[in-house]
This record gives structure tokens, sequence and C-alpha cells, in this order.
């Protein structure tokens, strides 16, 4: 039987598979810590954006394609075996059902899921360095999640109880830009790697954004930090964030 204590860890989706569909293409990383966890999700054939580029200057299909990544934070609940993830942030918005899957080991030890509440399966494997931590900061209404270990981290930023997206794929799709756009784009998903202390992005919901330093360990360390990111219409934002 799969404990809480078991799911600590950076883990690496090989594959998912449901009827008519299969994925194994899509970067997707877990990050679990004791007290939370960071997941994002990011298609191999998401749009590339130069560095310096507004969001707002991309065209239509563009945004609906980059809107098509997934990332959300929360913490978890383990019982009999079956995991369920709150979204305390989520960029899609508030989900509309449970998230919940029945966790197993398999006969080479990677981790099994399956769906409790949908028809799925994915497999899962675990990567060196273990979350040290999870810490959850304020900066307004916003909440940034960060799960890390000496070797990576996974931020995700976002307002609790954000609206559905799918409003907004929708008026994409119609070759209409709506308001909210600006709003969903201040969310950030994204993943990066330790270099001398700097937090450099290797994956990121603003594709601009890879390669770049977002966080400074020491800072995060000591629960107060300033992101410098630029916003949807390319201004850059300064944000004081306090855990």
């Amino acid at each position: 039987m799969i404990h809480a204590p078991d799911l600590v860890g950076h883990w690496r989706r090989d594959w998912l598979r449901a009827p008519g569909h299969e994925d194994a293409t899509t970067r997707v990383h877990w990050m679990q810590a004791p007290t939370g966890y960071v997941d994002i999700r990011i298609p191999v054939d998401q749009p590339k954006v130069p560095l310096g580029q507004p969001l707002s200057a991309l065209d239509d299909w563009t945004l609906l394609s980059l809107i098509r990544a997934e990332g959300f934070a929360g913490t978890i609940a383990v019982a009999d075996g079956v995991c369920t993830w709150d979204r305390a942030i989520n960029w899609h918005g508030v989900p509309e059902s449970v998230d919940a899957g029945a966790m197993k080991w398999d006969d080479q030890g990677r981790l099994i899921e399956t769906g409790v509440h949908a028809d799925y399966a994915e497999q899962w494997v675990c990567l060196p360095g273990a979350p040290n931590a999870a810490w959850v900061f304020a900066c307004g209404e916003a909440r940034m999640h960060v799960v890390w270990s000496d070797i990576a981290f996974l931020i995700g930023i976002g307002r609790p109880a954000a609206a559905s997206t799918a409003p907004l794929r929708t008026a994409l799709a119609k070759g209409r830009r709506p308001a909210a756009l600006a709003d969903h784009f201040a969310g950030l998903y994204a993943m990066g790697r330790w270099e001398e202390g700097q937090g450099i992005l290797t994956l990121s919901t603003h594709p601009g954004l890879v390669g770049t330093a977002l966080i400074d360990r020491s800072a995060l360390e000591l629960g107060r930090m300033t992101i410098r990111r630029p916003d949807f219409h390319g201004a850059v934002l300064t944000e004081e964030w306090v855990a």
C-alpha cells in the first residue's frame, strides 16, 4: 500500500494512456515535498517565443497553443492507496472534477497511476534529488508555490479560484482578443535548475523566459523574494513575495 511519504520526490511522467489517446511526448514533471507539490505539463511542440517579445504581439493561434500547457499546485491526501491532489492554484482555473489516482508500484519499481474519476493510466519515474521543502508565498491576491531540491525546482504562480480558460480558448479560436488574456498570463508555471544559487528556467508556460534566471535560492530560503518578469504586454513587473 502506498502512503504519502512514498510519493515525496521529483517525478517525471513517461506516458499517459487513455481510451483512444496515448501521450509519451508532453514534458511532465511533478515535484512532491512533504507539505506540498507543483506539477507542470508542457507540450513538446510548444511555440518558441524570443526573449523580450511581448506575448500580446503573438498571433491568436500561437497564444491558443501556449494555453494548452498545464500547471497546478497545492497539497495531497493519500488514503487506501488513492492520492487526491488539491489544486490550490491551477493554470486552467478551478477544475470541474476531483483529481484522484490509485497509486501502485510495478515490478520494476515504477509508479503507476490509474484514474479514479477518469479512465487513464500514467507511468512515473523518480529522478535524482528529493525535494527539500514546499513553500507558499503571497503577493496581493496571487499565490506562488515553490518546491525545490538541491538540483531543481518547480514554481507555480496564480490566483486561487481563478476563472476557467474555456472562454479564452473559445474567443481566440474565433479570432477575438479578450482582455482577460492579460490576467491569465500573469500566472506562470516553470521548472528550473540551480546555477550558483540562481534559478535558471528550463521549462515554462512563458517560453520566452526559458534560459533566464527567475528566483534566487538564498532569498527563497529566507521566505522573501523579489521577482522581475514581463507582463502580457512586455512591461517589467516587480513583485514582492512573502512566505
